[in-house]
């Protein structure tokens, strides 16, 4: 069974009328604990207006950084000391602007830290067997049986010892279900949508990604679920489903940050402007994505503009919105160009050092954030990916969310998601004007807007079932494992899970509990929120995010296949094809159909039969260890385990297919499967086997 839950939240704090915790006390829980709702709510979500906050008084600065230098890679000696009265160049001067000349680069803070901890990748792939909960996907290391060792070149083998061979026997590890255990349960460490988008990409384009590029999970991100907003004064709704196939149950668990009344924003946008940023038409994205952005600044927001290449200019700072002309940002938003070398270090020092060195007065109740752009191909400075994502660590000590956007083909990916999910900021990636629209546009609150700081999701079952698979990134039954995440203003996550079924079935009167762990934004207290339903409910919601969820699960098992080099149009699409079959009216699962039918020149998005069950009653004379069963397009295997005689195959196609049982010799038969379905007698005697 798969279960689905919709979380949706606005955050509590002192406008929202909950009530401080105590210095030393636990976690305050709300005084009723809420319902895992199962109707989905079809109003529209309105935008966050600004709060009312003291204008900063500090002048916009503005810079000319349009002259550009040789494109060697070795700095030029840094200029003479000059005054505000002499600029390094002539800028233009806006009417009630200061001009300042660039700042020496050496009075830079230097923030390179001695040494990080490197996280072990943890990007599950569909496509695998089933795994327990508890294990990362991308951690578990399978050691295969012991090989016999090679003779060495240097000493040939000896003649006169007789060669053995060795019979070597892998044991059947029984699977141990964990039922009634918590769980706890991480979506995505950086809540990013960057491998989501350039899967889109790739395959609009007919390009195979690499296979660790590949995040199946961050579908569940990009992609749009049902939802439903919180309720009075909770930072989190969600809504539940779940459908159910023999005994597997599917969940479905739609997660929302609130969009409440938002704070001034304090943005130090930080561009790259290096010579790699002019393929691609990369930096046409850039500008491009920044007009969307300033279009949808509100009064009261203060930006800072920072370019870097080799060396570190900053045409606009203190550029407050509703204040200062707009033109001011228009215009050096549309100067912007390609120049020489990669130093991000020595950019994201300049906009640390903005950020920090502003009056604590004038930071106060404002969101400070730094939104990096770039391609990520670092070749000057400090390259060292541990080093500088430690610097997205150091941000964050101060208060400072760091947020990252990667544009162009062969942009790092690894150094901008270690980069943001140290420094707790959500990660995008442009890839065509449409994209760029969506994330500076309907997108740009949940890219520089925390709703919710050191979330953790924990979900705690009934005794009746036990975590089969988790698709998102982490699961453990130890809270230690599964890193804490922030949650951003209007995000929607889907928390998509296979538990597995007691033998004695489905419990409907059965609690489900989703515990919900966080610290106020406003006030930093710890908060717990605490919502509950039931199997029987949730099995009785609509299933539409549990169906695309599963339909977006397959679109990834199809991308993957396709980086392996295998046949994408084979089983990957029929799987696929039997999935989207269930969404004829969901636009966006149609938009990916179109995409695999470009690929395998088939129709995905049309109905493909999900098949007949089949059920084997096995009568052997020998063990039987392992029934398979092979059609013409697709194959299946299962393990007969603690004595079974009987297993079950679903979305069987009909017609001949092949029964295969292994066991002290194996043995295969054809059948015939009739177009309802149904149930096959196999018999094995003296080394033979028939099936009626």
């Amino acid at each position: 069974m798969v279960l689905v839950l919709a979380l949706q939240g606005c955050f509590d704090d002192a406008t929202t009328g909950s009530e401080p915790a105590t210095v030393g006390a636990p976690p305050s829980v709300f005084a009723s604990t809420a319902d895992i709702a199962t109707t989905p709510f079809r109003g529209e979500f309105s935008r966050a207006p600004v709060r009312a906050a003291t204008v900063p008084s500090a002048a916009v600065v503005v810079r000319d950084c349009s002259g550009g230098r040789d494109t060697d890679l070795a700095p030029p000696p840094p200029p003479p000391p000059q005054d505000a009265s002499s600029p390094e160049r002539p800028s233009t001067v806006w009417p009630g602007t200061e001009v300042r000349p660039k700042a020496p680069e050496a009075e830079a803070p230097v923030l390179a830290p001695p040494s990080v901890k490197r996280k072990t990748a943890t990007e599950p792939i569909p496509a695998r067997p089933r795994e327990a909960a508890g294990k990362k996907e991308g951690k578990s290391k399978s050691k295969g049986p012991p090989r016999r060792p090679e003779p060495s070149p240097t000493r040939p083998p000896v003649d006169d010892v007789p060669e053995v061979e060795e019979e070597l026997v892998v044991p059947q590890v029984e699977r141990v279900w964990e039922y009634g255990a918590r769980l706890f349960l991480s979506n995505d460490d950086s809540m990013s949508l960057a491998s989501a988008q350039r899967i889109l990409w790739a395959v609009q384009r007919g390009l195979q990604l690499p296979i660790d590029e590949i995040r199946p999970h961050e579908l569940l991100n990009y992609f749009t679920f049902d939802s439903v907003p919180p309720g009075a004064n909770r930072t989190f709704g969600v809504l539940g489903s779940a459908t159910q196939e023999r005994d597997t149950l599917t969940v479905a668990l739609a997660v929302r940050g609130a969009n409440p009344e938002r704070q001034p924003l304090d943005l130090s946008l930080l561009v790259d402007r290096s010579c790699s940023m002019s393929a691609e038409g990369r930096m046409d994205y850039t500008r491009r994505g920044l007009g969307v952005l300033a279009e949808n600044l509100q009064d009261g927001d203060r930006v800072d503009l920072v370019l870097f290449d080799s060396a570190v200019c900053t045409p606009v700072e203190n550029f407050v919105v509703g204040r200062d002309d707009p033109a001011i940002l228009r215009s050096a938003i549309a100067e912007m160009a390609p120049n020489s070398g990669t130093n991000l270090n020595l950019g994201l020092e300049a906009a640390y050092a903005i950020q920090t060195g502003r009056d604590p007065a004038e930071v106060h109740d404002r969101n400070r954030r730094v939104l990096l752009i770039t391609d990520a191909l670092l070749n000057e400075g400090q390259v060292d990916q541990s080093l500088v994502a430690k610097i997205g660590a150091n941000l964050e000590t101060h208060d400072i969310r760091l947020s990252g956007v990667g544009v162009g083909r062969e942009f790092n990916d690894k150094m901008l998601d270690k980069l943001t999910e140290n420094g707790k900021g959500a990660y995008v990636y442009l890839g065509s004007e449409a994209v760029v629209d969506r994330v500076f546009g309907s997108m740009f609150d949940a890219l520089v807007r925390t709703v919710a700081h050191d979330v953790q999701f924990s979900l705690d079952l009934p005794e009746s079932l036990a975590m089969e698979r988790f698709y998102g990134e982490e699961a453990s039954v130890t809270r230690s494992e599964v890193k804490p995440i922030h949650f951003y203003a209007g995000n929607t996550q889907l928390f998509l899970q296979d538990l597995h079924v007691r033998e004695y079935g489905i419990v409907r009167e059965h609690p489900i509990t989703m515990r919900i762990e966080y610290r106020d934004v406003g006030s930093g207290e710890p908060k717990v929120q605490e919502l509950r339903t039931t199997v029987g409910a949730l099995l009785d919601a609509d299933p539409h995010n549990v169906q695309k969820g599963q339909a977006l699960m397959a679109f990834s098992d199809w991308v993957v296949a396709g980086a392996l080099g295998a046949d994408q149009c084979s089983l990957p699409l029929q799987a696929y094809r039997e999935r989207a079959a269930s969404l004829p009216e969901d636009a966006e699962i149609g938009f990916v159909s179109g995409l695999v039918s470009k690929q395998c020149g088939a129709q995905a998005a049309s109905a493909a039969p999900r098949g007949v069950e089949l059920r084997l009653r096995i009568d052997a004379d020998q063990p039987i260890s392992t029934v398979a069963l092979r059609c013409a397009t697709r194959s299946a295997s299962n393990t007969l385990q603690g004595g079974s005689s009987v297993t079950s195959f679903a979305s069987v196609e009909p017609g001949v297919c092949t029964v295969e049982l292994a066991g002290v010799l194996p043995l295969s038969t054809e059948v015939t499967v009739p177009s309802a379905g149904g149930d096959l007698r196999c018999l094995v005697r003296g080394g033979q086997l028939s099936c009626t």
